[in-house]
């Protein structure tokens, strides 16, 4: 009886320091994460297809940090009217040691003033995966900013659209021209600039046809006029004097 009770004892023993251990270990770690990481958030308009918890937050192709929540604007917050409320809701985790240039900067600082300077952020596919990330970079072109009828309880990055829509917006705003066009109308305008072309070189192969003896004839005195004047012009080059009298001057009588 006695050495069960003392097996007893060392059980409980093991068994209240592993759990006092684990307890510690999960605390410390969670209290780490606490300590360098920070929340922010952005929004998207369209869809965010392969997005998902656990996907990175890359900042121009280098990890900062990971998605922790996929949601919607009007599940996350209240009085938000509906074109609104439908916008995809995405939080986000950064790593402060990375988001700093040196180890007595304030991250959230540093980052605020990325974003002051135009800094978004987009959805973008990784590979052929199918599998999608957040990328935070400066867009070329800049982004204006919209107005938001919530307030957000993080430091809001803003979105900007991603290559893949840009692109689709380009075409549908095409095909919108396209549809409002009235093809009929266009076509038959085609025909009659077309129709009013033809008709014009007709008229100039007419005219040529018609004045072809008269252009002849022309381009013959063209010709003559050119041989007088170059004909007048070697003259002129062996006899310069011909410019100031009309011919040659007589000879002197001692030299007849």
């Amino acid at each position: 009886m006695n050495n069960e009770a003392n097996f007893a004892k060392i059980g409980a023993f093991i068994i209240a320091g592993v759990v006092l251990i684990t307890g510690t270990l999960v605390y410390l770690g969670g209290m780490r994460g606490k300590k360098n990481e920070f929340f922010v958030e952005t929004y998207f308009h369209n869809s965010v297809s392969g997005l998902d918890v656990g996907s990175s937050v890359n900042y121009r192709g280098v990890k900062l940090g990971s998605v922790k929540k996929i949601s919607f604007i009007g599940a996350e917050y209240n009085e938000v009217p509906p074109k609104d409320g439908r916008n995809i809701y995405v939080l986000m985790a950064l790593d402060a040691n990375l988001c700093r240039r040196s180890p007595e900067e304030d991250p959230r600082q540093t980052l605020r003033r990325m974003i002051e300077n135009g800094l978004r952020a987009t959805v973008s596919a990784s590979g052929i995966t199918g599998l999608s990330h957040i990328e935070m970079n400066f867009p070329k072109t800049e982004v204006a900013d919209e107005r938001i009828s919530w307030s957000p309880r993080h430091m809001l990055i803003r979105p900007a659209p991603s290559m893949l829509e840009s692109v689709s917006d380009g075409l549908t705003k095409v095909l919108g021209e396209l549809n409002k066009m009235d093809l009929a109308v266009a076509w038959s305008n085609i025909l009659t600039v077309t129709e009013g072309a033809a008709g014009m070189c007709e008229n100039i192969n007419s005219l040529v046809e018609t004045e072809r003896g008269r252009i002849s004839s022309i381009l013959e005195n063209l010709d003559g006029a050119a041989s007088s004047l170059r004909t007048f012009s070697e003259t002129i080059s062996e006899n310069p004097s011909l410019l100031i009298r009309s011919r040659d001057a007589d000879p002197l009588p001692e030299t007849r």
